[in-house]
């Protein structure tokens, strides 16, 4: 009877074993098959624009993101390789309720894509002797000095370094479109942490930053906005601004975020999304959500796109109203690249991180390479160089390879729920980019 038992337990550990061995491996199995049927088989894969010879593979890569039902609405994509468009293409709809369909010169917002233009007026000052990444800002901005402030360095800004990731008056719309509100808001908020000490990523206020620190650089005293139209997007034809006037917002791509089973199949397919969302809005601490409150009418959600609202798309934001189409974004950083910008010796500065070591984000939590407000990864092709840019939220991207002298600018007005590495269109896009480039 005693063996008999002993027999039983033996089987049902052995069960439950196995019980746990499908309800891993399940899953895993079954996650293909569940995404394939949470996306529909019959799509329109028509996509405009030419790829050069030796590109094909991106153009199939993107035709793809159509076919597969990855791409809502519409999208864009434009390479630049050592000075020439070789990638130009659209598809889908720029607005699909009101069937307007993508056209070539279509812009649609950057989100934080938009951090890369306004880092790169940063360094249009610096390569012209204005300003120095090393300069603490109240050599020019005395009163910035406040609550432990008085030794933050511009440098500390570009990387997130500034400890200001909110601020702690809350921001609301009418601030924003009076820069000395925001001023002394900034001026009166103490850093989360000592400036310099420590990265987390300033989503809103790097923009706020940012700003001020070409205000009072600047000769003319020009926001942002204004100094990159002036001394950059108008001189070399760019339809690019960071915020547009009211009565021009219906003519940018109206934005829509993933329903629930996109969101579902977007995490089957690749589970690291998962691990994201769950370190950034999972957490017990309060700076995320602190971020997320002090700017409360910014937020994205399932039946609310902010900047589709033209009193919000109006606002000049440095950090997200930026807008463009890909091929003049693509074509900006080219100029950047062939020395219509940048000198050398500021574009070799800017094409290496200044924080490449491991570190604990304060933000993110997960390490992130940074440096003169770009983000950084390693050279596919070259060992030892980074290629550099800045997502934005929805999967916008901005793409640099100084070492290959290529730029790639990829654009979405229906948002994904991962960005950058966590993005499938944008991915399949880069890595047909490199297959190409290896080919060549």
């Amino acid at each position: 009877m005693l063996r008999t038992s002993r027999i039983l337990m033996m089987l049902r550990r052995k069960d439950d074993t196995i019980g746990i061995v499908y309800l891993l491996l399940t899953p895993i199995v079954m996650g293909p098959f569940i995404a394939s049927w949470l996306t529909p088989h019959i799509y329109d894969d028509t996509v405009h624009g030419f790829v050069d010879a030796g590109y094909e593979q991106v153009f199939e890569a993107f035709r793809r993101n159509f076919g597969e039902g990855l791409e809502r609405d519409g999208a864009a994509v434009a390479i630049y390789h050592r000075g020439k468009l070789v990638v130009d293409l659209w598809g889908g709809y720029a607005d699909r309720e009101a069937n307007v369909v993508w056209k070539r010169n279509t812009r649609t917002v950057l989100f934080s894509a938009t951090k890369a233009i306004s880092s790169l007026c940063v360094a249009v000052l610096v390569d012209r002797g204005l300003l120095r990444y090393e300069d603490r800002l109240v050599e020019f901005w005395p009163e910035y000095g406040t609550y432990g402030k008085e030794n933050t360095t511009v440098e500390d800004v570009l990387s997130h370094k500034a400890g200001l990731p909110y601020l702690d008056e809350e921001v609301d719309l009418h601030d924003v479109a009076d820069f000395e509100r925001i001023r002394k808001k900034i001026e009166r908020s103490r850093p989360v942490w000592a400036p310099g000490t420590a990265s987390g990523y300033h989503a809103v206020t790097f923009g706020f930053l940012v700003d001020g620190i070409v205000r009072h650089v600047d000769a003319k005293g020009r926001d942002v906005k204004t100094f990159f139209l002036e001394e950059i997007a108008q001189p070399h034809g760019l339809s690019i601004d960071i915020g547009v006037r009211k009565e021009e917002a219906y003519r940018v791509a109206r934005v829509t975020t993933p329903s629930f089973f996109e969101f579902l199949r977007d995490c089957i397919k690749n589970p690291k999304l998962i691990a994201m969302l769950a370190i950034m809005y999972a957490r017990l601490d309060e700076i995320v959500w602190k971020m997320r409150d002090n700017t409360k009418w910014l937020l994205i959600n399932y039946d609310t796109v902010a900047v589709n609202d033209p009193e919000v798309l109006a606002l000049p934001m440095p950090a997200v109203t930026g807008v463009s189409s890909a091929p003049d974004l693509s074509k900006l950083f080219s100029l950047a690249l062939d020395g219509s910008l940048l000198s050398n010796v500021t574009l070799e500065k800017i094409s290496s991180p200044t924080l490449d070591s491991w570190h604990l984000e304060k933000v993110t939590l997960w390490p992130v390479r940074k440096g003169y407000g770009f983000f950084y990864e390693r050279n596919p092709l070259i060992p030892g160089a980074f290629t550099f840019g800045h997502p934005g939220y929805g999967g916008q991207f901005i793409h640099v390879d100084p070492a290959n002298q290529l730029v790639m600018a990829y654009l979405a007005n229906g948002l994904k729920t991962g960005t950058g590495e966590l993005c499938t269109t944008y991915m399949r896009l880069l890595r047909a980019t490199y297959n190409s480039l290896q080919g060549r």
